[in-house]
């Protein structure tokens, strides 16, 4: 017993000592030193095009169940309230002074609780729109990426 303790304990120490010498140098995916200071990357701005009135154009998914992406900058509409949702204001009908606009789907609207109006109100649980529609910019990835979406059954 006491040689299988000895031998157990001298091949892990072994097999540390092995690993330890084995390991090469990390590399960085950004190309700097591992040790080098962070820097910020720089300050990316959205479309200045006004978002309702048809000039943005819609961001393709990249996979099947993806929500769909923001073009625009959401900075006026933030924070959003019970009181107060400015995404509401434009994507509760799919239409808006004459032009398409993206409508909230069936799926965020309850099928129990009604407006003062008497449509469906929307649903408690998909009322904080940033948790899952993000805005996007046009940028540059910050690491190569070879990622292929699917957007078809």
């Amino acid at each position: 017993m006491k040689k299988t303790v000895v031998g157990l304990t001298l091949a892990t120490l072994f097999a540390t000592v092995i690993g330890c010498a084995a390991t090469s140098t990390p590399v960085s995916m950004r190309g700097d030193a591992i040790d080098s200071a962070d820097r910020a990357p720089e300050v990316k701005t959205y479309s200045e095009k006004t978002p309702g009135v048809g000039e943005q154009k819609l961001i393709s998914r990249t996979f099947l169940t993806q929500p769909p992406l923001v073009p625009h900058s959401i900075e006026k509409y933030v924070p959003i309230t019970f009181e107060d949702n400015g995404c509401l204001e434009c994507h509760i009908t799919d239409e808006l002074r004459g032009k398409k606009l993206p409508k909230m789907g069936a799926s965020h609207f309850s099928k129990t609780v009604k407006a003062e109006d008497g449509s469906p109100a929307v649903e408690m649980s998909r009322y904080q729109c940033d948790t899952c529609h993000v805005p996007q910019v046009d940028a540059k990835p910050l690491v190569e990426n070879a990622f292929v979406g699917v957007t078809k059954k």
